[in-house]
């Protein structure tokens, strides 16, 4: 079984992404920002020659990893190229639009462990790439702390502030938070605000 198998059942069609873009403002503006915060498109690069940034169960925070090292994930030994398949095989507005569509906790949760990580490419300034990957293990705690309501996390971070921004994360677990993905939020810069601040406060 490949590594991409259990993502599939939650991706929809590029046909059918595209549609939703034409039909559906909320979804525009929610892509919009994604986009906007996700970093370089690693369908856009050679993931190969980037140099990784990860924290693992086993070995903590890590730097300089290249893209075949293992780091411990889901409770095994596995290789960033393994853990980042989705990311080099799937368009990102295709990622991006299944993280949207789910509509509750449960249903993100699942999402997030299907996905495996997160990554964000960025250049240095002598024109290195970097990425910076963060684990499905270490996301689903920072979802659960919303979910219950707990804005500050364990190590004393706001959610607000820790939960990533890539792929739409931040202003998705928000959005649920307050009531649910289906809700009215428009190019009013709502999901933005989301993204940065509600939440910091409780209810």
């Amino acid at each position: 079984m490949d590594s991409l198998s259990v993502l599939r059942p939650y991706l929809s069609s590029a046909e059918q992404v595209q549609a939703e873009q034409t039909s559906s403002a909320t979804f525009r503006d929610f892509l919009a920002l994604a986009l906007k915060s996700s970093g370089v498109d690693p369908r856009s690069i050679d993931m190969g020659k980037a140099r990784y940034r990860v924290a693992d169960a086993s070995n903590g925070l890590r730097e300089g990893l290249s893209y075949d090292d293992s780091v411990l994930a889901g409770g095994g030994q596995h290789s960033l190229r393994e853990l980042l398949a989705a990311h080099a095989e799937i368009e990102r507005e295709r990622l991006v639009h299944g993280l949207w569509r789910t509509e509750n906790f449960a249903e993100l949760k699942e999402y997030l462990v299907a996905l495996r990580a997160i990554v964000r490419y960025a250049h240095d300034l002598d024109g290195q790439l970097h990425g910076h990957v963060l684990l499905a293990e270490t996301l689903v705690p920072m979802v659960d702390s919303v979910e219950n309501h707990e804005y500050v996390l364990a190590n004393g971070d706001m959610a607000s502030d820790a939960i990533t921004r890539n792929l739409g994360l931040r202003a998705k677990v928000f959005a649920l938070d307050r009531g649910g993905q289906r809700v009215n939020l428009s190019a009013t810069g709502m999901f933005d605000r989301l993204s940065r601040t509600i939440g910091r406060f409780g209810r």
